[in-house]
């Protein structure tokens, strides 16, 4: 199950193994640098689209899982550009 455009319900969500993914594509860093430390907490991966630190905003995207962060940035890479 994938989320996108959430908030900080989606990332409890993920960490708590309700979801596997959220995507977002214009994220401020005050709305999710918080969420971070939780995300990786619990096993996940959150990063921007292309896979960098997501410490500038814009394009997020946090993934249950670093296999299921890998299939999703195979995806996400032409739109990365």
């Amino acid at each position: 199950v994938a989320w996108t455009g959430g908030d900080r319900r989606a990332y409890g969500k993920l960490a708590c193994g309700k979801i596997d993914l959220i995507i977002e594509s214009t994220m401020q860093p005050y709305d999710f640098l918080p969420l971070v430390s939780i995300v990786q907490s619990a096993g996940g991966i959150i990063t921007d689209w292309k896979g960098g630190p997501v410490h500038e905003g814009g394009q997020v995207v946090a993934a249950a899982s670093e296999a299921l962060h890998a299939e999703l940035l195979a995806v996400l890479a032409p739109a990365a550009l």
